[in-house]
């Protein structure tokens, strides 16, 4: 009886030690499985945005309409032409605020600028100039698409040609005041992110220009109020 129960509990033994192998890979399979699951939800949006790559650099054109804030002032047609580099200032936060709709992060940017004048009223052939500022991007996780806004501040110069009717400064006035002018801006869209590196951004944009009155009283203090649409590409590095 007692050989009978000791080559029992052998068969057991040696029954367990030839599955133990076997469960031991199912589980490191499952294992891997689950890994794979958790990759394909990080898609390169989110991997985007978690990037180590805190800079990035974009080129932009598009198309500028004015004047749509006072009819009064001169109708202005241009095109932007726009090097932007961007700096990462803090990492992806805001997870839990509002349900989490504002997950994101902030850039500063610095920006270059050419706006060549398709149509002017004085003349003008083009400005040329910088700003820059704050964006802030809302990132969700999953998304290779990310909203975002910026404003910004800068200045530019033109080369300004004030004309007026015989009265003087006050009979007609049309053009920029002065060549040296302030601007402002601001921009919402959407950047797409192609992957890790590259992506495409789309943005509509409302940019202004003035001189804050340095032109008078020799020439008037007008401006350029202008609304349109840009895209760019860029890489991050």
């Amino acid at each position: 009886m007692h050989n009978k129960h000791s080559h029992l509990l052998g068969m057991l033994l040696a029954a367990g030690a030839l599955l133990s192998p076997l469960a031991a890979n199912a589980d490191t399979g499952a294992g891997k499985t689950g890994n794979m699951d958790v990759d394909k939800v990080v898609v390169s949006g989110t991997k985007a945005a978690c990037s180590d790559k805190d800079w990035s650099l974009e080129f932009g054109s598009g198309a500028a309409f004015s004047n749509v804030r006072d009819s009064k002032l001169d109708g202005y047609t241009y095109v932007p032409i726009d090097l932007t580099a961007s700096l990462k200032i803090d990492d992806v936060s805001l997870d839990d605020f509002c349900g989490g709709i504002f997950r994101g992060y902030t850039e500063f940017f610095f920006r270059g600028y050419w706006n060549q004048m398709v149509h002017s009223p004085a003349g003008e052939n083009h400005m040329v100039g910088a700003s820059f500022g704050p964006r802030y991007n809302f990132v969700q996780p999953g998304w290779k698409i990310v909203p975002f806004a910026e404003a910004g501040v800068g200045f530019g110069f033109l080369d300004s040609n004030p004309t007026y009717g015989p009265g003087g400064h006050t009979d007609n006035p049309h053009g920029m005041g002065q060549d040296f002018n302030f601007t402002f801006s601001v921009a919402i869209g959407a950047r797409y992110d192609i992957d890790e590196t590259w992506y495409l951004r789309v943005a509509a944009f409302y940019q202004h220009f003035s001189n804050a009155g340095l032109s008078e009283p020799y020439h008037d203090n007008r401006a350029i109020d202008a609304v349109g649409p840009e895209l760019s590409v860029g890489a991050r590095f």
